[in-house]
């Protein structure tokens, strides 16, 4: 059964679809499997949530899959403002924190695969130097577009941290 696409999808959907895709983000995720979203509705559908853990759910996301950077075009072309721009503010976070986690990331995921820089730029973020001090800036932009006094360089790597942590104690369980 389609959906119309101004229909949201369900938190259920969505962490289904994480789960489909084996990132345990979140607890939930009873939808049948026809719910499943493709790539970039997921990327969108997470970027237009009033949810914050939702929306967070990018970085983690693009972390464990990288490869879903192929989607980011067709992801664009779902989305308008102010969820284009807030999409753009967490896939830039994903790529200084994937950077900055690299060597965790490859370990535990066995994966090379890098996200290509694509917002930078466009966000006032600069693309050389140290991640944090670029996560930083990122985190002032953020700030400054969503008017939110919040700590989003924390946030941030709230999400890698708990992917992170998701898969050493996966591996630890496979052992």
């Amino acid at each position: 059964m389609s959906r119309p696409r101004s229909e949201r999808p369900s938190a259920d959907e969505l962490i289904s679809t994480w789960n489909a895709l084996g990132v345990h983000f979140l607890v939930g995720g009873e939808s049948p499997p026809e719910a499943v979203l493709p790539p970039a509705r997921l990327l969108a559908a997470l970027a237009e949530q009033e949810d914050a853990r939702l929306r967070l759910a990018i970085v983690p996301l693009l972390l464990y899959r990288p490869a879903l950077a192929c989607t980011v075009p067709e992801t664009l072309s779902l989305l308008a403002e102010p969820a284009l721009t807030r999409f753009k503010l967490f896939y830039t976070a994903a790529v200084l924190l994937q950077e900055e986690y690299a060597a965790a990331l490859e370990k535990l995921t066995g994966q090379r695969v890098r996200l290509p820089e694509r917002f930078s730029r466009e966000l006032g973020v600069t693309s050389r130097g140290k991640p944090e001090a670029r996560l930083k800036r990122l985190g002032e932009r953020h700030r400054a577009v969503s008017g939110v006094a919040a700590n989003w360089i924390g946030t941030y790597r709230h999400g890698a941290e708990r992917l992170i942590r998701r898969l050493e104690w996966e591996a630890q369980w496979a052992r």
